[in-house]
């Protein structure tokens, strides 16, 4: 017969073993994030140390892997895309981009409208210039 101590005993041993097997488990991202967060930090903190096309390869490297591996892109990451091509002048592709984001995250579409009027009217403006 199990007294009731040996029935606490083991509970708490079995307790004790549930908590530490929910410890180890991995929780894979839903998003492939890449070096996104990276080239975020790096922006900030690091403004103008590396080159905005060395940073705009990177996350096209990153977005190549999303689309092999058939695994969405982290809210953002177009957008970021957006803003190095247009800060490389190159609008059209950024404005692909902001739609990009947009679409993928309607919850961005006030922001991103606003950054395509943007790039729209630069662009309009290189054009009479």
């Amino acid at each position: 017969m199990i007294t009731r101590s040996a029935l606490r005993h083991r509970s708490l041993i079995g307790l004790v073993t549930l908590v530490l097997t929910g410890c180890g488990t991995t929780h894979e991202s839903m998003y492939t994030w890449g070096s996104y967060e990276t080239q975020i930090y790096k922006l900030y903190s690091q403004t103008g140390k590396t080159p905005t096309e060395d940073q705009l390869a990177s996350l096209e490297r990153d977005r190549e892997v999303a689309r092999a591996r058939h695994r969405p892109l982290p809210p953002g990451h177009h957008a970021h895309l957006g803003y190095l091509y247009f800060s490389l002048g190159r609008v059209d592709q950024a404005i692909a981009a902001f739609e990009s984001e947009k679409t993928l995250y309607p919850e961005s579409r006030r922001y991103m409208d606003r950054l395509i009027d943007r790039a729209k009217n630069k662009s309009l403006e290189a054009r009479h210039e």
